[in-house]
This record gives C-alpha cells, structure tokens and sequence, in this order.
C-alpha cells in the first residue's frame, strides 16, 4: 500500500496533491515539492527513514498537542532523492496560475497549486524518504494511533521536497546553558581541549571538530579535544555517534563545563545564535552522508543534532481526509 496520499484541504476545498514551491526575494526557487498525507504505516514499511532520535518530553507534549487539535498543521518534512513520477505532476500543475501565495520571513513567497484529481486517483509511487523534520509529531501520533485505534486519525499532513534539485539546508542545532559562568567555562575547557579566543565582530560556522562557546560578545574556539576525555564519555553511546557534534557537545563538552560549577543543565536549544546576554555552544553541522548513514542503519543521531529546511508555513491546509 502507497503511503503518500492525496489530502482534502481547506481553503481550497478539494482532495488532490498539492504543489509547494518557495522562491526568494528575487523570484528564484529555494525549495518545491509534494504536499499529501503519509500514513503512519509508512515507517513500518521502510519508506520512512527517521534520523534523528526522539525525547520522551518533546513526544508527550506533541501528543498533547494532536490531542487537543485533533491533527497537525503543521506538514512534516521529508527529502526525496528522486521524486519519480511526481516529477512530472509538478511540472504540469506550476504551469497553471497560482491558487494561493503567501509571504515568509525574510522575504520572498510560498506559492500553492491545487494539482489535477488524476495523480490522486493513480498516486505515483515514491522511493523511502528522508523525515528531516517532525520527528517527535510522527512518533506521537504513532503512538496515539496504537493506543486508540480507530479514534486517531492515521494520517500527517507532509511535505515531500525534491531534494535532488532543491536540496535542504543543513545547519547544526546549538545549545544554550543557562546559570553558567563564561570566564570559569573557558578555563575548564582549556582542561580538556584547546582554545583560542576568535575577533568579536564575526558569527563563524565552526569547522568539523571545532566547537564555539560563546558569551558577552565574545567567542572561544574549542578544538582538539583530549582523546581520554572522549574516550571516557563516550563509550556507552552507540558507535556510530562517537564523531557526532551533537554527541560530543552533550555528552562530553557540556557535562565538562558545568560539572566544574557542579551546574546541573538545562539547555534550550536554537538554530541562531545565542543572545549576548546568553552563554552557548555553537556546534559545526554533521554531513549529509552521516545523516543518511544513520537514518539507513536505524541508529539515527543524537537528540537535535540538525536544523534542515526551510519548513514550510503552517495551517496553509487543513486536516488530512
């Protein structure tokens, strides 16, 4: 069984595939793709790849969400290598005027096309995709589903994007530490790893291997980090994880620094900068082949270790049908 199906949608009033394209300010196209409904049964039957490992907090609160909301509105994302034959419906239906245009942040539209009933009829098939965002949704209503068959509807509104010519963007989840003291954070790093202050004015992607901590305007790059202090934290996690940012960061950095102020963490989490009022750490984003790589073996990544999109807008269509 297909596990992409066509969705009615709201404002538009009937049940199709929609087209979601997105261009920038200057009317060149950052991101197109499918909108339609995924059936939970799509990761059991392996056309769902999830990467990214979920928190039991984020899926109770999702529940609650679905819940109270009775679905989502929010689309998951997904990236498909290859969109097959829908390649071939997007092309036919943005050739046709627009049924709805919004403006995004930042600039630029998101643009809406109703696609023709004969794609919902004999839906193309898709290879397994990529989820790059809505994890902890999937997982919440996956679990909703079982507990109360028949009462929770076994569909999600998704968005699956051609990633072969509009690829994703893939930046890495920072984290703030809130209550931590920056100057006593910099002199233990400097126990375990090397650092080096970096000039104010710049916000640098940190390169692979090198992490920033960031505070009061300032930034220290921390790299080299002492074999035994990876070694020593790291070895009751999965193998896989052992050169992962996020898995470094959590459970190797971060532990370092606030034990020396015997802090107990509570991050937030953030795909910008912290504030200068704030204390951070600026992770460097992991690869596409380690996500693909994990989502493939089943062992995934740590818990936000990826910020992808951009996500489109939500509440543009209604619940799935």
């Amino acid at each position: 069984m297909l596990p992409f199906h066509g969705v009615l949608a709201r404002p538009l009033g009937r049940a199709s595939y929609y087209v979601l394209e997105r261009v920038d300010g200057v009317g060149s196209v950052e991101q197109r793709g499918v909108l339609g409904a995924l059936s939970l049964h799509g990761v059991e039957s392996g056309h769902v790849l999830r990467h990214q490992q979920v928190g039991e907090t984020a899926v109770r609160f999702q529940a609650r969400l679905l819940k109270e909301r009775g679905g989502s509105v929010e689309p998951l994302l997904l990236a498909a290598p290859d969109l097959g034959a829908f390649h071939a419906c997007i092309e036919e239906t943005v050739r046709r005027p627009v049924d709805q245009e919004l403006p995004v942040p930042g600039g630029g539209l998101q643009r809406l096309w109703a696609c023709d009933v004969a794609w919902t009829i004999d839906p193309p098939a898709l290879p397994p995709m990529l989820l790059a965002d809505g994890h902890h949704r999937l997982e919440a209503a996956r679990r909703l589903r079982r507990a109360h068959p028949g009462a929770v509807g076994d569909r999600l509104l998704a968005l699956v994007v051609d990633h072969r010519r509009y690829p994703l963007t893939l930046s890495a989840t920072h984290r703030v530490v809130p209550g931590l003291d920056l100057e006593r954070a910099v002199r233990a790093a400097e126990r375990i790893a090397r650092v080096r202050e970096l000039p104010p004015a710049r916000r640098p992607v940190p390169r692979p291997g090198t992490y920033l901590l960031t505070g009061q305007g300032r930034i220290w790059g921390l790299s080299e980090i002492s074999p035994a202090a990876l070694a020593g934290r790291l070895r009751t996690l999965p193998v896989e994880w052992v050169e992962l940012p996020a898995a470094i960061s959590d459970h190797v950095l971060i532990p370092a620094l606030c034990e020396d102020q015997q802090l107990s963490p509570a991050l937030r989490y953030t795909s910008h900068y912290p504030a200068p009022d704030e204390v951070g750490l600026i992770l460097p984003p992991p690869t596409w082949d380690q996500i693909w790589a994990g989502a493939a073996s089943g062992t995934g990544m740590p818990p936000k270790s990826t910020h992808l999109g951009p996500s489109p807008l939500p509440g543009q269509l209604g619940a799935p049908g």
